[in-house]
């Protein structure tokens, strides 16, 4: 079991990059090596009990990553957003607490995460949390800044 947390400023509002987000559509696009299957939808649509599931792979070798959104609120006003989503894949499970805050001319993207890769030990939770850290943060990245 790894943690860790990603926090990503936007130039953005916070309801815009509310929308970048969690638009499922654009992770399909713009995530290497990702297909989003089942669920594949605007953040808008996306509501409490929705399940979408990301497959990471390289031709046949990959894996299904299966969610749940648990939760979801988008921001309004000075409100932040919240969504809590849970992993329920054979390979990968945890959940996700993404939050989007409202600040100044942009907001910023809090992304809180909790993930167990099968078959890595406890101990190579470091390391788990390193590259969840690194490859969650590119793809926040690559998806507020396309258009």
């Amino acid at each position: 079991m790894a943690t860790f947390r990603v926090l990503v400023p936007s130039s953005l509002p916070a309801a815009a990059t509310w929308r970048r987000v969690l638009d499922l559509r654009a992770h399909d696009r713009l995530i290497p090596l990702t297909h989003v299957t089942g669920g594949m939808v605007a953040a808008d649509q996306l509501g409490a009990g929705s399940r979408f599931v990301a497959r990471t792979g390289l031709g046949p070798v990959g894996f299904d990553d299966p969610m749940v959104v648990e939760e979801v609120r988008p921001p309004a006003g000075q409100e932040p957003g919240l969504a809590r989503i849970r992993k329920e894949g054979k390979v990968i499970h945890g959940w996700i607490e993404l939050r989007v805050l409202p600040g100044g001319t942009g907001s910023v993207v809090d992304w809180r995460q909790e993930i167990r890769v099968s078959g890595v030990p406890r101990a190579l939770g470091w390391l788990t949390a390193g590259v969840g850290r690194a490859a969650y943060g590119m793809a926040l990245r690559r998806l507020l800044a396309h258009d």
